[in-house]
């Protein structure tokens, strides 16, 4: 099989969450289930702590706290931008939230640093609608690119640790309308 010269990556990065990050999500992934163990032995081999419907309430949002914690692990330590013939594409998480921004869409890119005032945050529901980031915790510099259709504009702001050299990618596909 053989690939499109569209589908050939001119620039790829991958971005890692910091190691605190890793740290304060095993931390309270070893809390949360290091609980629910305690709970559930001396249920097995003494008096229950809870029983009942107490029990069942304790064990499903327990449950439920280690999917999240085990969601948010997947989908907020990894992220991914890739240029293309065809456009930009940022990838968050192992599962894969992923959006392209076709270069005809975009009118202009720069470098710039994050600013939740301007750019918001990922998830920040008090952030404009014309403005969305796709960030990395800890990178605070990256890549500001304004998408223009016929009725609004909308700013994305991009982590990156190689800001011009995606600009310096991008310039070429800009100029050429």
């Amino acid at each position: 099989m053989t690939s499109s010269k569209s589908d050939q990556p001119l620039f790829t990065e991958n971005l890692r969450a910091p190691g605190w990050m890793f740290a304060f999500l095993g931390l309270m992934l070893g809390a949360v289930s290091g609980g629910l163990t305690a709970v559930g032995i001396r249920g097995l081999t003494d008096d229950p702590i809870i029983s009942g419907s107490e029990s069942l309430l304790f064990y499903v949002s327990f449950a439920i706290a280690i999917v999240g914690i085990v969601y948010v692990m997947l989908n907020s330590t990894l992220m991914e931008t890739k240029a293309t013939a065809d456009g930009i594409t940022v990838k968050l998480g192992v599962l894969g939230t992923q959006r392209t921004f076709d270069w005809g869409d975009i009118t202009a890119i720069r470098t710039a640093n994050h600013n939740i005032a301007r750019h918001g945050g990922r998830g920040n529901p008090f952030a404009p609608s014309a403005r969305r980031s796709w960030t990395m915790y800890g990178v605070r510099n990256g890549v500001e690119f304004e998408v223009g259709d016929s009725h609004e504009n909308q700013i994305i702001f991009v982590s990156s640790y190689n800001g011009d050299e995606l600009v310096a990618i991008a310039d070429p596909f800009l100029n050429q309308r």
